[in-house]
């Protein structure tokens, strides 16, 4: 990927003035994997239009969409947190050029309480980039309140034909946990090494052949050719193909396609507004669900809120149950695991608060319970299940820093404690 200092920057106000027909060819032209990637002007341009560029599964609602109602609160925008551009307000961050935030959204108690669109509109569709990785595990979740998974049990058990690799005796709470302990790890090194796992991962998806046998691989086949370097458990090492190993897991054991499972299981029982836009990877067309999903900003939002009490305002049915609701936020790895690696130290840093541990595919899990998943370009999905409050947001900004560091400082505002 390039640098930030080579890549063009608009202001994300360019997404609402719209683009000429030859800032879109040339938008389109200059699509690829680095660029898709690295935060400026394809970036934004490809971020509501992942769709054009791959196969996509479509979810299309099938309740009635029911808008929830609006209260604002105009305190909301007034709390302030530290930025790279100084302390400022939310308010006053959001609407920053600097920012790079295209829309931010808060819901409490099944209330939209503040809510706007300073770089797309309501209506367009967004990359949720890693903040769609709990979609997963919540079908992971209903799989082991119903017995058909056990995340003791090793994933080579669901999936016989990793038998003979480095997944055979690796138990599915440990994927859950990533913390594999495989060589599959993801950063800023590893995205810009042609032959890392997680690099072959991506560019496979984006049907880009492996640099060394010019073959498009298999999400599979680069599974299959994971090494071992630490023992599992032992620590934090986060990885999309952790993710993706898990769709595979779900598909294997329900026999059906991921896209008609999560359907099936989740989004037929929500009042969606607009589709779910399930893209799939170029050769072996599995759900890119690591990251690959685009909805509107209600959509991750609603999402959000089946973890809290007012899941019965959107949804016709408990979707996420007690059960999972108490192994993500008490069955939780030690702090020692979650700060081994490099990732547990970066995350909790840029969240200005103590982190007890990542678990169950989400990023950070605070002593009061609270949840939080940030996505690769800055998108982020706070879920605070006793305060009945959620927070989500979009961005095009590669370092993912931009909303993050208000999570903690909305949630214990003071203004949802009651």
């Amino acid at each position: 990927m390039k640098k930030d200092a080579d890549v063009s920057r608009q202001p994300v106000t360019k997404e609402l003035a719209g683009y000429s027909n030859s800032e879109f060819l040339a938008m389109v032209g200059g699509f690829q994997y680095e660029n898709a990637l690295a935060g400026g002007d394809v970036s934004l341009f490809a971020n509501t239009r992942i769709a054009s560029f791959f196969h996509t599964a479509i979810v299309s609602p099938r309740k009635a969409s029911v808008p929830l109602p609006s209260d604002p609160n105009q305190a909301i925008g007034n709390i302030e947190a530290e930025t790279v551009c100084g302390k400022l307000s939310l308010d006053d961050f959001v609407n920053s050029p600097k920012s790079f935030i295209q829309a931010f959204i808060v819901a409490h108690m099944g209330k939209v309480v503040y809510e706007c669109y300073p770089g797309m509109r309501s209506t367009d569709s967004h990359l949720w980039a890693s903040t769609a990785k709990p979609i997963v595990a919540l079908l992971i979740e209903q799989l082991i309140d119903e017995g058909k998974i056990d995340d003791k049990k090793t994933y080579s058990h669901y999936v016989p034909d990793f038998r003979g690799t480095a997944w055979e005796d690796m138990k599915i709470i440990d994927i859950l946990n990533m913390a594999s302990g495989l060589n599959i790890l993801e950063n800023d090194v590893t995205r810009h090494d042609p032959t890392s796992m997680a690099t072959r991962l991506f560019r496979s998806e984006f049907g880009y052949p492996d640099p060394v046998t010019n073959k498009i691989e298999t999400t599979r086949s680069i599974m299959k050719s994971a090494t071992k370097e630490i023992d599992p458990g032992k620590r934090f090492d986060y990885s999309s193909t952790n993710t993706q190993s898990l769709v595979i897991l779900i598909e294997e054991v329900l026999n059906k396609r991921f896209s008609d499972a999560v359907d099936e299981r989740v989004f037929s029982h929500m009042s969606l507004d607009g589709d779910m836009q399930l893209h799939l990877s170029a050769n072996d067309h599995l759900e890119c669900m690591h990251g690959l999903v685009s909805s509107r900003l209600r959509n991750l939002m609603l999402f959000g809120m089946l973890y809290t009490p007012s899941w019965n305002k959107i949804s016709d049915a408990k979707v996420v149950s007690d059960a999972t609701l108490h192994r993500i936020r008490k069955e939780l790895p030690s702090h020692d695991v979650y700060m081994a690696g490099s990732d547990g130290p970066l995350f909790s840093a840029a969240l200005n608060d103590y982190v007890i541990s990542n678990n169950r595919q989400w990023d950070d899990i605070f002593p009061d319970g609270d949840m939080f998943k940030l996505g690769f370009m800055g998108q982020g999905l706070y879920v605070s299940p006793d305060r009945d409050l959620v927070i989500s947001y979009f961005s095009t900004n590669p370092d993912t820093a931009p909303g993050q560091g208000y999570m903690r400082p909305i949630a214990k505002s003071g203004l949802f404690d009651s």
